[in-house]
């Protein structure tokens, strides 16, 4: 009997704890908050397009659901977050060079068009998240205009 009266307690404050641990890091904590996609020639809806299918993974800019604060929930997110980033971070895109921005934009292209992104257990909770075929396409003719005009600037072919 003494065991529960111990161990109630302790089970119930243990998921509290930790939700303070971070172990891919806390990519809550950004000190850029720039705009998605500076620098890059697209219109304001499209912007506003990637904003939200693509922000809440891909920039500094994304918005946190309740259950991100809750462990082992919050590692799973916040790893996710933490990759998607390193792949490509919107908010950054200024300081990519034109070449890598040019192969950000083809695998931008190409795994909106195919349906790899945004990934479908994202997409299963987050439901306005999916794009729809009218969205892709304009993401991969934006993408494959502004790819060829990064070239057309850097000198390269197009």
């Amino acid at each position: 009997m003494m065991n529960w009266k111990i161990g109630g307690p302790c089970a119930a404050i243990l998921p509290v704890l930790l939700s303070f641990a971070h172990p891919f890091g806390n990519p809550r904590q950004s000190s850029s908050r720039a705009r998605v996609l500076a620098g890059a020639q697209i219109t304001e809806p499209l912007r506003d397009l990637v904003t939200r299918k693509c922000g809440n993974c891909h920039s500094e800019s994304g918005e946190w659901p309740f259950y991100a604060r809750i462990a082992p929930v919050s590692w799973l997110l916040e790893h996710d977050v933490t990759e998607a980033r390193a792949h490509m971070n919107l908010s950054r895109w200024e300081a990519y060079t034109a070449q890598e921005r040019a192969d950000l934009l083809g695998r931008l292209a190409a795994e909106a068009r195919s349906g790899e992104m945004p990934p479908a257990r994202y997409t299963a909770i987050h439901r306005e998240a999916r794009l729809l075929p009218s969205e892709k396409e304009a993401l991969y003719s934006w993408a494959k205009a502004e790819r060829k005009r990064l070239r057309m600037d850097d000198g390269t072919r197009p």
